[in-house]
C-alpha cells in the first residue's frame, strides 16, 4: 500500500512539473511552432568557414588589428555606437534591396560579425551570405554590442 501511494505522489509530481514547466515556457513553445526560430540554427557542416566566438577571442582579434569587424544593426543604432573601427553593413535593411550582391571582401580576409547580442540574430544570417560569397574565416560574435559595452571596450560613434 506504501509503495503504490509513493508510486502515485511520484506521478503526480512529474505531472505538475509537466504543467508548470509548460506554463512557464509557452511563449518560447509558441513561437517555436510560429517558426520563430528557424533561422537561428546553423548546420556547421553546411556553413564550415563559420565559428562562434567568445568575448575574449572577439577582444583578441580587435586587440590585433587585422580583422574586419562588421556591425550588422540598422544604420541608426551603429551611428548611435558602435566597436571601433566596425563597418556597417545592416543586414535588415541590405537584404530587402537585394545590396547585399555588392559586397566585395577578399575570401582570404577574417571577419567578425556582430549584432545587438544574443537575441538578436541578423549577424548569423549576414555569416551565412558572407559564406556564401566565398568568405573562408567569418567569426560570429553571439554577445555582440551588449556584451562589448558592458565591459567598456573601445567604441566610436563616428559615421
Amino acid at each position: 500500500m506504501a509503495l503504490k501511494k509513493l508510486i502515485l505522489q511520484i506521478a503526480l509530481i512529474l505531472f505538475l512539473s509537466l504543467i508548470i514547466g509548460l506554463g512557464i515556457n509557452f511563449s518560447l513553445i509558441k513561437k517555436y511552432f510560429l517558426g520563430d526560430f528557424r533561422f537561428g540554427f546553423i548546420s556547421l557542416e553546411e556553413y564550415d568557414s563559420i565559428t562562434f566566438i567568445t568575448l575574449g577571442e572577439a577582444e583578441g582579434l580587435f586587440s590585433e588589428g587585422e580583422t574586419l569587424f562588421i556591425d550588422s544593426r540598422p544604420k541608426e543604432a551603429f551611428q548611435a555606437g558602435h566597436i571601433l573601427g566596425a563597418v556597417n553593413i545592416p543586414f535588415e535593411e541590405y537584404k530587402k534591396e537585394k545590396a547585399l550582391d555588392l559586397i566585395f571582401l577578399p575570401p582570404e580576409e577574417t571577419v567578425v560579425v556582430y549584432c545587438d547580442g544574443s537575441e538578436c540574430h541578423s549577424s548569423l544570417e549576414l555569416a551565412k551570405v558572407l559564406h556564401q560569397k566565398g568568405l573562408l574565416d567569418i567569426r560570429i560574435f553571439f554577445g555582440g554590442w551588449v556584451e562589448w559595452t558592458n565591459e567598456g571596450l573601445p567604441v566610436s560613434s563616428e559615421k
